[in-house]
């Protein structure tokens, strides 16, 4: 990796560590959560050409997102056998339905790190309401996200659509009630 990619995911992790602590977990879980942001770029900047055999059904992921599936695959091999931690790294840029705390915390953190300077007021007030305000805040970001692939014409994957659901249906379901 990079120094900049390096940075990025030293930031990343950091960010995990904090609210891991935040949320009172052990110092295990604590280490996961840390390593676990580390890791999550790790093969961002691989060629194509190394990331398409890592990832069965390559051709549904856009280019710049086989990264993480094969990153996972490659610690699976490896012999790393933590699911969700895999899932939170493969997942990590479209969110899954079946992203638990883990993966929704990388989803978030790999977007709201304080190395990012796009938008970097509106993403600090939102790194500020973590872990506090956490559903919130993750529909805020997966609104973001998707909004940058609507802007640009980009279809959403069916990974990205069923974590839309996911995180939705609870305040879908209290609107239409309340």
């Amino acid at each position: 990796m990079s120094p900049a990619r390096i940075s990025h995911a030293k930031r990343v992790g950091q960010l995990m560590g904090e609210w891991a602590a935040a949320l009172g977990h052990d110092e295990r879980t604590r280490i996961r959560w840390r390593a676990t942001g580390l890791l999550h770029d790790a093969l961002k900047e691989e060629a194509l050409e190394a990331l398409r055999p890592l990832v069965d059904g390559a051709e549904g992921w856009p280019d710049p997102l086989l990264h993480g599936p094969a990153c996972a695959n490659r610690m699976r091999a490896a012999g790393v056998d933590d699911e969700p931690l895999l899932q939170a790294i493969a997942f990590h840029t479209t969110g899954h339905r079946d992203l638990g705390a883990l993966g929704q915390a990388l989803y978030m953190a790999d977007f709201l790190e304080p190395g990012r300077l796009a938008l970097g007021r509106e993403r600090a007030d939102l790194r500020r309401r973590l872990p506090e305000d956490w559903h919130a805040v993750l529909v805020d970001v997966a609104t973001e996200k998707i909004g940058i692939l609507i802007d640009g014409f980009i279809p959403l994957s069916p990974a990205t659509a069923g974590f839309w659901e996911v995180i939705t249906a609870p305040v879908f379901r209290k609107s239409r009630i309340g």
